[in-house]
């Protein structure tokens, strides 16, 4: 299974737990803007994108780019009631994410409220430093290699702009300053929004968003939907409040892998040079390659043993078996349409 279709999967069921229903209560506050007054970013010798000069009808797509930052720190937080079977739900989640080019490096820290209301259910940490990644649910960590980006393709990991990036807005004042840099705040309402319809109908919004016209990108936003289907399960009808802060742009993050996790990839098992969409977790290592079914065998055939491994007799076309000591290891190769060779290292 793919690195990111797994890690996708996880966080799906994490967002599925804590999408259920609580106790009925009054509509929950909207995400407040914070008064707590934040560094001020220095700017860095090259800047990442030239000042702006931003019109007084703009629409947010044009600043909704994170990947020509070095580095940023982003908190997501998505409040909601709703109705459903006459019932009131409410609940939450809270996203946030560090990610620097050094690396490139990221984490991923998502928790939110289960059924009953409580917080911290179905919590899930990711960490991706270059080809290495982590994943921790509860209190366990599962350590992945892979060539893939785990993010790619999850709106909630890699697109937290999205929400609004096809919405346009109206200038309010130049010049705010918010999380440590000054903005351009602008308004919009449900007239000129777009991009919610995956999730339901919006009957009502109202939303500030604010924009730095020396980095060109959404620092902040507070947005309040009424309509339907609005949070994940559905719903007859509700409330959406959804606040993003993007601080710390362009300033030294740290980003490590967690302490005591085993590395994914098994050091005594070896890669063939040239192998594509490589893939290693909990001891089974995938890859595709050029070479034959035929110069694959041969090549575990020679490289196991300097590892220390002892080929097994028998066995059946396209699978070699090998022993080291009480651990087993099987490589299955497989020929394809695509003229590409699978393979598939089950080590224990």
């Amino acid at each position: 299974m793919r690195l990111k279709v797994m890690a996708s999967l996880l966080l799906t069921v994490a967002l599925l737990v804590a999408c259920g229903g609580g106790k009925p209560a009054s509509n929950p506050p909207p995400a407040k803007e914070s008064t707590k007054a934040a560094p001020v970013v220095q700017p860095t010798s090259k800047p990442a994108v030239e000042p702006t000069q931003l019109s007084e009808e703009y629409g947010f797509d044009q600043s909704s780019n994170l990947a020509r930052l070095s580095s940023y720190r982003v908190r997501y937080v998505w409040q909601w009631q709703d109705t459903k079977d006459g019932k009131t739900e409410t609940g939450s989640w809270d996203l946030t994410e560090e990610f620097t080019q050094e690396g490139p490096a990221r984490r991923t820290v998502w928790s939110g409220t289960n059924a009953a209301g409580e917080a911290g259910q179905g919590a899930v940490e990711i960490i991706q430093i270059g080809n290495e990644s982590y994943m921790k649910t509860g209190n366990e960590w599962i350590a992945m290699t892979s060539n893939e980006n785990v993010f790619q393709g999850n709106a909630f990991l890699s697109d937290p702009l999205g929400l609004v990036s096809s919405t346009r807005g109206k200038l309010v004042k130049r010049g705010e300053s918010v999380n440590g840099v000054s903005a351009d705040h602008y308004t919009f309402d449900e007239s000129t929004i777009a991009g919610l319809t995956t999730l339901g109908s919006v009957a009502k919004a109202k939303g500030d968003v604010w924009i730095s016209p020396e980095l060109n990108v959404v620092v902040k936003y507070v947005v309040h939907y009424e309509g339907q289907q609005l949070k994940v399960g559905g719903g007859d009808n509700g409330i959406l409040d959804v606040a993003l802060d993007l601080t710390d742009v362009n300033k030294p993050i740290s980003i490590k892998a967690p302490e005591g996790v085993k590395p994914a990839m098994p050091e005594d098992i070896p890669l063939m040079e040239g192998a594509t969409d490589v893939t290693a977790v909990s001891g089974i290592v995938s890859f595709k390659t050029d070479k034959s079914v035929a110069d694959v065998a041969a090549y575990y055939e020679q490289a196991m043993p300097g590892q220390g491994w002892t080929k097994e007799e028998g066995g059946i076309a396209g699978m070699l078996s090998f022993a080291k000591g009480e651990r087993k290891a099987t490589v299955v190769i497989q020929g394809e349409v695509s003229g590409k060779t699978s393979v598939t290292i089950m080590a224990q």
